[in-house]
């Protein structure tokens, strides 16, 4: 399996790890003379794990990213024309899946942008690039999961991809390397609503026109007031989405001014 120290040191810092170490650092100190600095850090951990927990807040930290809207699924077709290609950069993979003979597949995030991006494609017959590489210890790049993905499971034809990408920051750089000496500038960029910000920034900042085609909205608003108080994982991983999002557009922010 492979292993990334940055993936883990982010998981450490992100939620829910950083409201469990705040809780049980709390809970150490209760018994000590900063026992009033333990009863706020665990009130803290525990607050703050409930409150990203909750859909309320979920989908209040979503709403933020979240700008662009849907396309519409009865006019697409009109919508397409005149976009050159489909672009759809990775989101993560499921390793040695038992199901398919131990191959890599999409994780579950891709597998969503996969299956709307091939819905465009039988739309629009515009060529799909798909954009994402690998770490140390991983076999193939994304992308070519990606690519044995949109053809075996959806019947899609992939004309490039790009295998060497590890951010999004990359999977726009290396996407123009690819498509614009062949004249392509104006792309329908695929990938999750809570993430399409930051992409349709970045794939922008290197040069490309953008349709935006956002899938996967948090949407939490559609639930009784009830249910979105009430902690769910669902609700805990849109939460730490929307701050890892956040973060990178503080980041992105600055790369784009030196770079």
């Amino acid at each position: 399996m492979s292993f990334s120290f940055g993936l883990f040191f982010f998981s450490l810092l992100a939620p829910p790890a950083i409201c469990l170490w705040l809780s049980l650092l709390g809970l150490a100190l209760l018994a000590s003379r900063f026992r009033l600095v333990g009863q706020l850090l665990l009130a803290l951990g525990l607050g703050s794990l409930y409150l990203l927990s909750t859909g309320l807040f979920a989908g209040w930290l979503a709403s933020g990213l979240e700008q662009t809207p849907a396309l519409r699924a009865n006019d697409l077709p009109a919508q397409l024309k005149g976009w050159q290609a489909i672009v759809v950069p990775g989101a993560g993979r499921a390793l040695y899946a038992p199901e398919y003979g131990g191959a890599d597949v999409p994780s579950y995030l891709a597998a969503s942008r996969l299956r709307y991006a091939a819905g465009l494609y039988r739309q629009s017959g515009l060529p799909i690039l798909v954009s994402g590489g690998r770490v140390a210890g991983e076999r193939e790049p994304e992308a070519a999961i990606m690519a044995r993905s949109l053809q075996g499971d959806y019947v899609a034809n992939v004309r490039w991809q790009e295998g060497g990408s590890r951010t999004t920051w990359e999977n726009a750089r290396l996407s123009a390397a690819m498509l614009k000496p062949q004249g392509i500038d104006r792309i329908v960029l695929v990938t999750s609503a809570v993430h399409m910000r930051r992409a349709q920034g970045v794939f922008e900042h290197f040069g490309f026109t953008v349709l935006a085609a956002p899938t996967d909205f948090a949407d939490f608003g559609r639930f009784p007031l009830a249910m979105q108080l009430v902690p769910n994982a669902q609700a805990l991983l849109y939460s730490r989405m929307a701050l890892h999002e956040y973060v990178g557009l503080g980041w992105y922010a600055v790369k784009a001014l030196v770079e």
